[in-house]
């Protein structure tokens, strides 16, 4: 019997596609090929290489909060021997370029450590009156804050964390009550040099924090400070395929609704699920190192040469966080991920006073990578920046030199890659003060020089701790960093 067609045999397409021919080509992967409209094996093969390599970059740029949150805790263990959230991290003399943190700054006096709530349940922090704190869960999102934008108001406290799925009891009065949703929390306090540079006010208040299982309020252990002055200590993140191994690490031994479940599952197409050990093969070992070594770069120029409208003045090169959407990195309803890229690789921390710093009081920064011409900052080359006179600060302003790829103290060979209010800077008649940055001392001398390093990019950030009028109405403005 022969076929007799009773349906169409043909379709009018107007957005439904063609089939593919023999071989297609892309700009981004190359050839594929197709037999019977059905790609073959090998096209099959390159196209899941490539979906697994774009899904591990993404998770790169979604995840650098966390796996520099590990990196951080590692590093406090691996080389202060600091395993216990009983034991805070001060350091007592000036911060200088031995401590590799992202963006830290050489004239707070930091004091800081990682709460364990898995092992210790809930958590007693004594803080005393007129630090300045903040606190992060391991995905570097904001806790709480502490001091003048914090529930103590300046005036310290007791403040209690609470594991997450915790339903046990809990006094009723007398503390902060604070509930992350990770077992691992950041736990910073800053305290800030009397008006001579001094630091040994801060450092006092700093000893007198107390953190303790709650369990043990009648018979607390041990604070011990730790100084981690002069001593060598690593706290950033790998960029290679070590970043994976300790993204897995982290998503194991946390709390399962630590992330949400688009980010769970896009970590479970590359093999990282809390419940499951992490064992790549081959294959996808090949293409993660890949991915961390690209996700890097893109990370890298996602901060350095945003996309985002951050600058500041619209004649200078200065940036600041402005339109990141930090801390929580959503704007205008919709997830901010450049934002949450830029800010991951560039620092640590998250907290909403940083954003909204009240006036006289918390601190504000600006930013830049480039001089006044847009051309990256070169360590061979010799620049200029000059600060009108009336510099915005109530406490102290500072101007801190940073290397490209550690996002930590550039190691200049000074004793900090910094200026500050702090120190006897030359001033111009006009009261305006002009700093230098070059590989080769000034003939002027040395007392406003920060030194570069030829063949090393560099950039700088500039704080202004308790920010008045001027900052807030962009009256005061620095000049770009020009070439001398």
């Amino acid at each position: 019997m022969s076929f007799e067609p009773t349906g169409p045999s043909d379709v009018v397409r107007t957005t439904a596609p063609m089939p593919p021919p023999a071989v297609v080509r892309s700009d981004f992967i190359g050839e594929l090929h197709f037999e019977n409209e059905y790609p073959t094996d090998a096209t099959v093969d390159k196209l899941f290489d490539q979906l697994d390599f774009q899904r591990g970059c993404q998770a790169f740029l979604r995840n650098i909060t966390a796996a520099s949150m590990f990196s951080f805790r590692e590093g406090l263990r691996r080389d202060l021997g600091v395993t216990s959230a009983s034991q805070i991290v001060v350091w007592e003399d000036q911060f200088d370029a031995r401590s590799l943190l992202l963006t830290p700054n050489s004239e707070t006096v930091y004091g800081l450590t990682f709460l364990d709530l898995d092992a210790d349940g809930p958590t007693d922090c004594e803080v005393a009156p007129g630090m300045l704190g903040l606190v992060n869960d391991m995905w570097m999102r904001e806790v709480t804050n502490i001091g003048p934008a914090g529930p103590d108001q300046g005036r310290g406290g007791r403040f209690l964390f609470v594991p997450p799925g915790y339903d046990g009891e809990l006094p009723p009065y007398g503390f902060h009550v604070a509930r992350p949703r990770t077992y691992g929390v950041w736990f910073v306090l800053r305290g800030m040099r009397t008006p001579d540079g001094s630091s040994a006010d801060a450092v006092a208040l700093q000893r007198q924090t107390r953190i303790y299982p709650l369990a043990q309020i009648d018979d607390p252990r041990e604070t011990v400070v730790v100084n981690a002055s002069d001593k060598d200590l690593d706290t950033i993140h790998p960029i290679d395929f070590r970043f994976f191994e300790d993204l897995a690490a982290l998503v194991s031994e946390e709390h399962p609704d630590a992330i949400d479940a688009e980010t769970a599952g896009m970590l479970a197409t590359i093999g990282i699920t809390h419940d499951q050990p992490f064992t790549p093969d081959e294959r996808m070992t090949r293409i993660l190192t890949e991915a961390a070594k690209v996700g890097s770069a893109m990370a890298l120029a996602t901060s350095y040469r945003t996309r985002l409208p951050l600058q500041r003045y619209e004649d200078r090169q200065w940036i600041e966080i402005g339109n990141t959407g930090y801390p929580y990195y959503e704007q205008d309803g919709h997830a901010m991920l450049s934002g949450l890229s830029l800010m991951g690789w560039f620092a640590t921390g998250s907290s909403i006073a940083m954003v909204t710093p009240p006036p006289g009081k918390g601190s504000a920064y600006m930013w830049t990578y480039h001089d006044g011409e847009g051309l990256w900052l070169d360590g061979g080359r010799t620049y200029e920046l000059t600060m009108p006179a009336g510099i915005p600060s109530a406490n102290f302003w500072s101007v801190v030199v940073y290397d490209v790829w550690t996002r930590s103290m550039l190691a200049n060979g000074q004793d900090a890659p910094s200026l500050n209010s702090f120190v006897d800077l030359d001033t111009n008649n006009d009261g305006s003060i002009t700093i230098t940055f070059g590989p080769e001392a000034p003939a002027s001398g040395t007392s406003n020089w920060v030194r570069t390093i030829p063949g090393k990019g560099w950039f700088t950030i500039l704080r202004l701790y308790g920010p008045t009028d001027g900052y807030f109405d962009h009256s005061w403005k620095p000049t770009d960093i020009t070439p001398a």
